[in-house]
């Protein structure tokens, strides 16, 4: 039997688009700087046109770029570039914007508690735009900056008002101050935690480990007390316990809430029940009452 010989077709479409190209990318300024840079001639280019085509092309995504959120690459914050190992290949570099944002977040790995949005650790209280606010929420605000001056405060703050009065936050705020001081934080919605715990009633482990981190962050909030679905054990067998632990380590405590200190005694006295405990109410709000003072957010919702 004879061989057959393949011949590659010669296609002069692509010959014709390969010169063009390479043409136009000998003259490019980012061709010119990366032969330069790596003491490579133009025919380089010519051996490699579509690669350098492809990179010249990601390369102009990042033209003019003005910030993370504009980012029209492939993958947000990551681009493409080409460098020499013995031959040429293409590696993945991720943006000042990028690392500008993740140096900004940075202060995320010191939350104990996993659950905590970008938009949370971008909060800086220090930082915010009050023109708008009313003079109640500016006067707000003034406490907390002055609260995160002292050096060691003995109290945290109980954030009441209505909901969307801004009081979760001011409390995230507050954690990621002392999160960017690489102080270990944990920011908390407090049904979201009773609803957790039920789920690992006959977890003991896994329970006594979720409540031990609560115990021991340097600073911790409870966010929304008072929301979750208030029952003597929530109550006595986890609040309590929790509260009475970091109380006596002197561990700075924040909360929030859409009750005062006294309307939330009236809903944990479990009022309107058969048990009616005005006691263990009075015992959990002493609690909070040594841990943190009351400041009242007021005004309407910010969530409209």
């Amino acid at each position: 039997m004879d061989k057959v010989k393949f011949v590659p077709e010669y296609n002069e479409a692509a010959e014709r688009w390969k010169k063009e190209t390479y043409q136009k990318l000998t003259k490019n300024r980012q061709v010119k700087k990366w032969l330069k840079a790596n003491q490579l001639p133009e025919s380089f280019v010519y051996e490699h046109t579509g690669r350098f085509a492809d990179w010249v092309k990601n390369v102009k995504r990042c033209d003019h770029c003005q910030g993370l959120k504009y980012c029209t690459q492939p993958i947000r914050g990551q681009y493409e570039d080409l460098y020499m190992d013995q031959f040429l290949n293409v590696g993945i570099h991720r943006c000042k914007y990028l690392k500008e944002h993740e140096q900004a977040l940075a202060h995320g790995a010191y939350y104990l508690e996993p659950k905590v949005s970008e938009a949370q650790l971008a909060i800086n209280v220090t930082t915010l735009d009050l023109d708008q606010e009313s003079n109640d929420y500016q006067n707000t605000v003034g406490h907390v900056v002055d609260f995160l001056m002292q050096e060691q405060p003995t109290k945290g703050l109980y954030f009441w008002g209505k909901p969307g009065a801004g009081k979760s936050y001011l409390a995230a705020g507050i954690t990621n101050h002392y999160a960017k001081k690489k102080i270990y934080v944990a920011f908390i919605n407090t049904a979201q935690l009773i609803s957790d715990l039920k789920r690992m009633f006959h977890d003991h482990e896994a329970m006594e480990t979720r409540l031990r981190n609560l115990r021991n962050a340097a600073v911790l909030v409870l966010d929304d007390i008072g929301g979750e679905s208030v029952t003597s054990w929530s109550r006595d067998d986890i609040l309590f316990p929790l509260l009475d632990a970091r109380m006596e380590h002197h561990r700075l405590t924040f909360f929030t809430s859409n009750y005062s200190l006294d309307e939330l005694k009236e809903r944990y006295a479990l009022r309107g029940t058969q048990t009616s405990e005005p006691m263990a109410a009075e015992r959990l709000i002493e609690r909070i009452r040594t841990l943190a003072n009351e400041e009242h957010v007021k005004g309407e919702s910010r969530r409209k």
